[in-house]
């Protein structure tokens, strides 16, 4: 299967920010980005892995649906910077793992790893124990969201790789776009004194079911097994999830993210 590239617009990060309330200004303050290390405003990594996760389900067998995810970021991507996507598939069980080689232009990867793994939609995977996700008093909510026709088709747009599954529906990773609300309540306070910017490292998510336009949903993080570690660069947080629907309390995905509150270099202004 040939490579499928994927170019995030101008506008890609505005829309992003909207479309999740991530408005973190390294991705829309081209001043702050250039404070932060980078040359300009970078893409949101959801976006990014969105974009890859529609790649990836290109090269997946039809009537699949996307079930895990594991990505860790090794370079950002700019608006307007091509990033090219090339498939390694495996068989998994039911279903299949779709490994991406994600890289620039200049040749530097984008992210590694980047694994995929898709299944049947009419085999949906197994819930994990209810242990395992049931809520607790440590547990941040965030609050409930919900995506309309034009949302999803503007979340398509920005995501649009060359080459996407005929039969893909609402990508999954829609359902963590409400992830972002409830990650600023968990680590508020949390960051150090030390002026700093949070930077998104690693990305791993189950996805049980699929997304529907008009059911409200819910992002709750797992207060009490969030952890903690410190160093020279700044503070590490892994951040565990789970997402459900608001009414039923139905599972859809479960998941960790892995944030650095990077320190500002001493001497910098």
């Amino acid at each position: 299967m040939p490579a499928t590239t994927w170019t995030p617009s101008d506008q890609c990060t505005e829309v992003f920010a909207r479309l999740s309330g991530d408005y973190n200004p390294v991705h829309l303050d081209p001043e702050f980005a250039k404070a932060a290390g980078f040359p300009t405003t970078i893409v949101h990594g959801m976006c990014v892995i969105g974009a890859a996760a529609r790649a990836a389900h290109a090269a997946a067998p039809s009537d699949s649906m996307l079930r895990k995810l594991d990505v860790r970021f090794s370079n950002p991507v700019l608006p307007s910077q091509q990033v090219s996507f090339e498939p390694e598939i495996k068989e998994a069980g039911e279903g299949v793992r779709v490994k991406l080689e994600a890289t620039l232009d200049d040749g530097n990867r984008v992210m590694s790893p980047a694994a995929f793994t898709f299944g049947p939609v009419a085999s949906p995977p197994d819930l994990p124990d209810a242990e395992s996700f049931a809520a607790d008093n440590e547990d941040i909510l965030g609050d409930p969201y919900q995506f309309d026709g034009e949302q999803i088709a503007e979340y398509s747009g920005i995501t649009r790789p060359t080459a996407t599954a005929t039969d893909e529906g609402t990508p999954a990773m829609v359902c963590l776009l409400g992830m972002t609300g409830a990650l600023e309540k968990a680590f508020t306070g949390e960051a150090p004194e030390r002026p700093g910017t949070w930077v998104h490292l690693r990305q791993a998510g189950l996805f049980y079911r699929p997304i529907e336009q008009g059911v409200q949903y819910v992002c709750r993080i797992q207060g009490g097994r969030m952890k903690v570690r410190k160093s020279a660069l700044g503070a590490y947080l892994t951040i565990p999830f789970v997402v459900e629907t608001r009414e039923q309390k139905s599972l859809v995905a479960t998941g960790g993210c892995t944030l650095l509150y990077a320190f500002e270099k001493e001497g910098e202004e």
